[in-house]
């Protein structure tokens, strides 16, 4: 008799277990950590949810979600700022056979979807990690589907080689004018300069200084991330990356720059110098997301990465689906 799957939302004492699923999972990443998604709970002020899967008892799969409120519409979301992918992650498959391997994921998501969908909230959204291929089961259940995409970069390559021709010589240029690179673990120092960062955009920073601090304090302890700032000769900061890892790879996870200091190259040379440090730590690939932003994925493709895929998944109410269509009517009329 075939066994069925029980979901329950997982308490604090579950987080251990949940924390060895992630680990082992290949979907799992640093940003369903159990530590990660409760320092962003707090930060956010977002509830948090981690919905776990067993089978006889056995934690083999789960959904980690955050809830929350704009305006009137009730949000259950995967991701949240400075977070880019959460979601579902399985066990590794037990069997090497595609049938056993498919029915034993639809038996998950027809539980989650049977969980989900008798709680009532107007958004419903999915972002999972790259290495969620399949998301049929959802769509075959009435989710809409959107895809995204990342950067990934082999940092076992001969960087010097491997980047354009162009990437080079913007690296050369910040040695030449003097550009050094080091870790500096300062969250005021890189907040000033994320923050300038999006004013020169004007847009607001998406999170707080206080959260930057947090999130920096929980990577320091657990030895899952460092900051690094490129200088001039003098020590002025003209850059700064904040990369964070898990058991399976580097994330560029934030980036800063000063406006006024930004044509000496210190950007490509920062990044330059980090990639090799990675690689010196063990590391076989980094994920330098930035490919849904045009600006952004032109700079970064001149690392020469590979393009990654990623899903999104969305159900939505009737009464989000209609303020959703009155929203982007009023921001197309004040576009036009």
């Amino acid at each position: 008799m075939k066994s069925s799957i029980e979901i329950r939302k997982l308490g604090i004492r579950d987080y251990d277990s949940w924390d060895k699923l992630v680990e082992c999972s290949p979907q799992g990443t640093i940003f369903h950590k159990s530590s990660w998604l409760v320092t962003c709970s707090k930060t956010l002020n977002k509830d948090l949810a981690i919905y776990g899967c067993f089978k006889d008892g056995r934690l083999v799969a789960g959904c980690s979600l955050y809830k929350y409120n704009i305006y009137f519409l009730k949000i259950l979301a995967s991701t949240i700022e400075m977070t880019p992918y959460g979601g579902i992650v399985l066990e590794r498959p037990k069997s090497s056979k595609v049938r056993e391997q498919e029915s034993s994921y639809k038996d998950v998501v027809k539980s989650l979807n049977i969980v989900l969908g008798g709680r009532h909230f107007d958004i419903k959204q999915l972002t999972n990690s790259p290495n969620l291929f399949d998301i049929r089961p959802f769509t075959w259940n009435g989710w809409t589907d959107k895809v995204y995409y990342t950067y990934y970069l082999d940092l076992q390559k001969d960087m010097e080689y491997s980047i354009s021709k162009k990437a080079r010589n913007i690296v050369k240029k910040a040695i030449k004018n003097g550009v050094k690179v080091k870790k500096l673990n300062n969250p005021s120092m890189f907040y000033d300069l994320f923050s300038m960062t999006y004013n020169r955009q004007g847009l607001s920073p998406p999170v707080t200084k206080n959260f930057i601090k947090e999130l920096l304090a929980v990577l320091n302890l657990e030895n899952n991330g460092d900051m690094w700032v490129a200088e001039t000769s003098s020590g002025e900061v003209i850059a700064s990356e904040i990369f964070v890892w898990d058991n399976k790879m580097a994330y560029r996870w934030a980036a800063a720059s000063h406006t006024e200091l930004r044509e000496m190259g210190a950007t490509s040379l920062l990044l330059y110098e980090i990639f090799q440090d990675l690689r010196d730590r063990g590391f076989d690939e980094a994920n330098l997301m930035a490919a849904n932003t045009p600006q952004l994925a032109h700079f970064i493709s001149s690392f020469n990465p590979k393009l990654v895929p990623y899903y999104s998944l969305e159900q939505m109410s009737y009464l989000a689906k209609i303020s959703t269509s009155i929203y982007r009517m009023i921001n197309q009329k004040r576009t036009v």
